[in-house]
């Protein structure tokens, strides 16, 4: 039995315990990302995911365990916002001091990624008038538009002043991504060493994930959604109908992925914040869709999001269908990140019915992990903020449903580590520590 006095010490302690748990896991999931495939093309992606898996119980423990808010002063927001601003203009010149030679040296080439070609077909149809959501022809290969709104409006802009679309996807991360950053790390109540350090932490993610493979992002546009998540983690965290209604929009309209997520997101907020502020932030989030999406585009053909799917389908098929990974293996599903090859081992019958497996299994998992986080918060609702909790599901359902991709290009499962270092960013503070009692 501990005595009294070593109890009280525990309680006291058990928020810095399970904070310098959470970032020391967050730092294991970094490295783990870095490493892809070093533990081999069956363990890795389960030790990646462990490593977010514990991120997420050390948070929760904290959040749980933390006593009341208590700060003495108001955080100066203003004044931080202008620091994090500075912070922001020094993080991207550092990124970009490692990002720029893999954008300059490596043109274009549909023959490495077909993604800013099919983009760009997007763009132009779209300027010129002609239908979007129809056959590209001019590739190597015909393909049917498979690509959400949000993915390719941002680049009417860039396009019509003719600059090059990575340096514009890596300025919206930058300037929004990291901007809503700095707006949710403004207000936290945290001393001065903790917030410098956690202003530069998306700008020090970015450099390591740059510097450990500068080839990342030289031929993708994945920069764009991770800025879109990083404003969505920060939606989270607010208050704000309106930045929370944006934020899906943005999501929603550029990846399937989140769709699981939503109904959890709504009856959380339905409960924490209220009948009035969900409606609102509903009809706002339906507005946005059919303004964006359903108006001008599903509308003039319903079938568009079946021959999406079924495009899905078959570039699939055929990643599935290489072997020029090591050892022979599918290049892409055996590089350590996703639990793809499992299935392509295991999994019975053709290739078809394997991804069929697979495709289940990812549904079946984003599922339970919904449930799960439904009743927990339905345990907690009393004692734990739903936005932190909210928080918590995003990470861990983006961990499940990534790790059960059909093509876990690492490109995708990058944005993983910025919504776990959301995470990393609501643990912590040093301001609402009592002071033990005399």
């Amino acid at each position: 039995m501990l005595s009294p006095s070593l109890l009280a010490r525990w309680r006291l302690a058990r928020p810095v315990v399970w904070q310098m748990g959470a970032y020391a896991a967050f730092a294991v999931q970094v490295r783990l990302f870095e490493l892809r495939g070093y533990y081999g093309p069956y363990a890795h992606p389960l030790l990646l995911a462990a490593a977010a898996g514990l991120l997420s119980v050390f948070a929760l423990l904290h959040f749980l365990h933390r006593p009341p808010l208590q700060a003495t002063s108001p955080p100066r927001a203003a004044t931080r916002l202008v620091w994090g601003g500075l912070a922001m203009l020094l993080g991207g010149t550092w990124a970009l001091y490692y990002q720029a030679p893999a954008i300059l040296n490596n043109p274009i080439d549909v023959r490495a990624s077909d993604v800013i070609p099919i983009l760009q077909n997007y763009v132009a149809r779209f300027q010129s008038g002609e239908v979007v959501y129809r056959y590209i022809t001019n590739l190597p290969y015909p393909l049917f538009p498979n690509h959400l709104p949000l993915q390719w409006l941002p680049y009417l802009l860039p396009d019509q002043l003719g600059l090059d679309y990575r340096w514009w996807g890596l300025g919206l991360l930058l300037l929004l991504g990291f901007g809503a950053w700095q707006v949710v790390l403004a207000n936290q109540p945290i001393g001065g060493v903790e917030f410098a350090l956690k202003a530069l932490l998306p700008a020090y993610l970015l450099v390591r994930i740059i510097r450990h493979d500068s080839y990342l992002y030289a031929q993708v546009l994945e920069p764009t959604i991770i800025a879109y998540y990083c404003v969505l983690a920060a939606s989270v965290l607010s208050r704000s109908v309106l930045a929370q209604a944006v934020a899906l929009v943005l999501c929603l309209l550029s990846r399937y992925s989140l769709v699981l997520w939503v109904p959890l997101y709504f009856w959380m907020l339905w409960h924490g914040a209220g009948r009035s502020h969900t409606l609102k932030v509903a009809a706002l989030t339906l507005m946005g869709v059919l303004v964006i999406y359903v108006g001008p585009f599903l509308s003039k053909d319903w079938t568009i999001f079946t021959h999406a799917l079924s495009e899905y389908r078959i570039a699939t098929l055929g990643e599935w269908s290489r072997s020029d990974g090591p050892g022979g293996n599918i290049g892409h599903i055996f590089n350590g990140l996703g639990i793809a090859p499992w299935f392509s081992l295991y999994a019975p019958g053709d290739l078809s019915h394997k991804i069929s497996w697979l495709q289940r299994a990812q549904v079946l998992a984003s599922a339970a992990t919904v449930l799960g986080f439904a009743a927990l918060y339905w345990r907690l609702r009393h004692r734990l903020n739903y936005r932190l909790l909210a928080l918590v599901a995003l990470q861990s359902y983006l961990t499940v449903f990534y790790l059960f991709i059909q093509i876990p290009y690492p490109y995708l499962i990058s944005l993983t580590l910025f919504i776990s270092a959301f995470l990393v960013l609501a643990v912590g503070g040093s301001r609402w520590r009592p002071k033990p009692a005399a």
